[in-house]
């Protein structure tokens, strides 16, 4: 399978390469897909969340570690921090939104890989 193939439709005019190591595209991936990154990213899909929201929503993310979590995604331009009320929210950017809309298919097919799984092999948590 080719770069291209990947795609999937998109023409990528600006040749992105997720396999190149000095290619924008492969820090926003690595930032993106990060452990706590891709659960933050998913919680915001629904709607903008206070940092204690977030907190209550990824559950076993430590107060710092979220803190670091929300500081990449916004100097990446994934996630936007409105400071204009009581406490900051943080809302998902059109880009942050289309990096965080394949989330939800990929948790399908986790919980799908999970279920046929024989019993007995799955992964305990």
């Amino acid at each position: 399978m080719t770069q291209n193939d990947m795609c999937d439709g998109y023409e990528n005019p600006q040749n992105y390469n997720v396999f190149a190591t000095k290619c924008p595209s492969r820090k926003l991936l690595t930032d993106a897909t990060r452990r706590w990154s891709i659960l933050v990213l998913a919680a915001l899909l629904d709607q903008p969340r206070r940092f204690g929201q977030l907190r209550g929503d990824v559950e076993g993310i430590s107060d710092r570690m979220l803190s670091q979590t929300l500081t990449l995604l916004v100097e990446d331009g994934l996630v936007s921090r409105d400071d204009s009320g009581d406490a900051p929210i943080y809302s998902l950017t059109e880009p942050g939104r289309t990096v965080a809309k394949p989330t939800a298919q990929l948790f399908t097919a986790i919980y799908q890989a999970l279920d046929q799984m024989p019993e007995g092999d799955t992964l305990s948590a």
